[in-house]
């Protein structure tokens, strides 16, 4: 999915952890596309084949580990909860989207819905056709609603601490 997804996902889970810094949930949120970009830089991914950021295993295992630094650093187990699965939501997205998520270090287990390759949107091949309008107006759709609940919940908070 392309970035604006996760942020959405980012947006609405901050009403689960109130305490947790807004800013952490989109960090939570991009983990493992930040990975992506580093192993990417670093030469151990390539752009056809990312299993240490974004396989099954992989995205488990980032999961549990965001988790685990976000137990350590909050002290509060639901802090470390639902950023971790704030974390692994990336995951889901992408095997919603795409059609060639690995499932562990085999290149040939590959997973996936691939709703955008149905729709005609390619990150590799971006042209404006039908496709890149529908993909487009998912991502919107999926902000919007994103931001929606992440207003309406902040809003809820600041008439909760004034009375």
């Amino acid at each position: 999915m392309s970035p604006t997804g996760h942020l959405a996902v980012g947006l609405a889970a901050k009403r689960l952890a109130p305490e947790v810094s807004i800013f952490v949930f989109l960090v939570a949120a991009y983990v493992i596309d930040f990975l992506y970009f580093l192993f990417l830089a670093i030469g151990i991914e390539t752009i056809e084949f990312d299993p240490w950021s974004h396989s099954l295993v992989m995205a488990i295992v980032w999961s549990i580990l965001t988790g685990l630094v976000a137990l350590l650093i909050s002290k509060k187990l639901r802090s470390g909860l639902i950023l971790g699965l704030v974390c692994f939501s990336h995951w889901i997205l992408d095997v919603i989207v795409w059609d060639n998520i690995p499932v562990a270090f085999d290149p040939t287990q590959k997973i996936g819905l691939g709703l955008f390759t149905k729709i005609g949107f390619s990150l590799t091949n971006i042209q404006f056709n039908a496709g890149m309008f529908i993909a487009t107006s998912i991502e919107l759709a999926m902000l919007a609603v994103g931001l929606i609940i992440y207003i309406v919940y902040t809003k809820k908070q600041k008439r909760a601490l004034a009375s």
